[in-house]
């Protein structure tokens, strides 16, 4: 696993085997233009490993304002799929209105998408399916 990208509010890392795995874990609450520079870069970054498969290491994150949920649907999930990527895990938020507002993100998002999403409570069963060959 290498680190990519680092910020006070996230890690990006990559994943090499049967194919690149982008990896995400957010540290604490970020502002709003805080999260759309740190997930442009993530996007930034996918788009340059070629990445398959996109981990979500929620468990930090709180609460976010609605515009971003709406923001990261369109700006990060559609082009994401249109990518490439085909696997989203999501190691679930402890901030019940984080989980609330991104798993209605996430249901209104992905059937306009090509990404198959599972929800972990461990990072290591996240990263265990994400990395899996598919």
């Amino acid at each position: 696993m290498e680190k990519l990208f680092t910020t006070s509010h996230i890690n990006i890392f990559l994943h090499a085997g049967s194919h690149k795995t982008i990896e995400i874990q957010w540290l604490d609450f970020v502002p709003s233009a805080d999260l759309r520079t740190c997930l442009l870069e993530m996007l930034r970054l996918a788009r340059q490993h070629q990445v398959k498969a996109w981990l979500a290491d929620n468990r930090l994150i709180r609460a976010m304002r609605p515009v971003d949920l709406e923001w990261v649907g369109q700006a990060i999930m559609l082009p994401m799929s249109e990518l490439g990527v085909r696997r989203l895990a999501v190691v679930e938020s402890q901030d019940a209105i984080n989980r609330m507002g991104v798993n209605a993100m996430l249901a209104a998002v992905l059937p306009n998408t090509q990404l198959t999403t599972s929800y972990f409570a461990t990072l290591t069963e996240a990263r265990t399916w994400a990395t899996a060959p598919f």
